[in-house]
């Protein structure tokens, strides 16, 4: 009987240390999430404030109390028109959405447009839908992870920093890339000045002694973000997509940036580019847009 006692007690003490134990792997787990946690959603904070920087240029934007409202009325995408940075009570939900579709009809745009992101609160795609809105547009917001390659990929193309001379040079090689319309000409001229004289850099990739792509750099708050990128068409697939990310990706590092971003498609080509370069997907933010008659 002392025996059986005995093993029962001993049992249990190893039962309570085991208990004990594991209850504190648990709370070191929980707090190594939290902080994990905790460091994933700053990051998106900082890209996403970033994001309200960058849309604030742009020279019809409205800043609301529960939303910006990013426009640039003479280029009718969506990239340029949407209402981003939503924060409002769910219960102010649904008045907030009819304020902004009339919004955006008042002014005339034949769209109306919201930008979704994982600090969009609240998170209401199901309210939109329901009032017509599809997404039409599901973007990578991508970061670098690392530090930039030394080595060439073409050692034909070469990069250099956009001049005033050759600033109109770089708009038109945008526009022809993006196959952009002819009537958007001036408002590009216009934007992209407006960029540049809030710090933007401009650069243009040359082969074959003629300007062949364009990239851009736009820092805040210790961020790049790097945008504009483009090739004319007869000479994709050359690396000079690659080349010219390298290149503005170490101009940011030696600016003093410590965060370097990008947006790219979710799935396409270029963000598989990007990947093999060195970024990784850090969130995705979609475009919810709703035809307005």
């Amino acid at each position: 009987m002392k025996k059986r006692l005995t093993f029962r007690r001993f049992t249990w003490t190893q039962h309570i240390q085991h208990d004990t134990a594991q209850q504190k792997f648990n709370s070191v787990l929980t707090l190594i999430k939290s902080a994990r946690w905790g460091y994933i959603m700053e990051k998106v904070n900082r890209l996403e404030q970033f994001w309200q920087d960058f849309v604030k240029v742009l020279p019809d934007t409205v800043k609301l109390e529960e939303a910006t409202v990013a426009h640039f009325l003479q280029m009718p995408v969506t990239l340029f028109n949407h209402a981003t940075d939503v924060n409002v009570a769910e219960n102010r939900a649904e008045a907030f959405l009819r304020r902004i579709v009339n919004h955006f009809s008042s002014i005339g745009l034949p769209f109306a447009c919201f930008r979704v992101s994982p600090l969009t609160r609240p998170s209401f795609v199901s309210l939109l839908e329901r009032y017509g809105f599809e997404k039409e547009l599901e973007q990578s917001i991508m970061v670098f992870e690392g530090k930039p390659s030394e080595n060439r990929v073409n050692s034909n193309v070469t990069v250099n920093e956009v001049g005033e001379d050759e600033i109109d040079v770089f708009n038109r090689l945008i526009a022809t890339s993006f196959e952009m319309p002819f009537e958007w000409k001036g408002a590009l001229d216009k934007l992209l000045a407006d960029f540049t004289r809030k710090g933007e850099r401009n650069y243009l990739a040359y082969a074959d002694r003629k300007p062949v792509g364009t990239i851009s750099l736009f820092s805040s708050r210790k961020t790049g973000c790097i945008l504009n990128v483009s090739t004319l068409k007869e000479y994709r697939r050359r690396g000079i997509g690659t080349e010219l990310t390298m290149h503005v990706l170490s101009d940011s590092f030696k600016e003093g940036n410590d965060l370097h971003t990008l947006q790219a498609d979710k799935g396409g080509d270029a963000e598989r580019l990007y990947r093999k370069i060195g970024f990784k997907v850090d969130h995705i933010v979609c475009f919810f847009v709703k035809k307005l008659t």
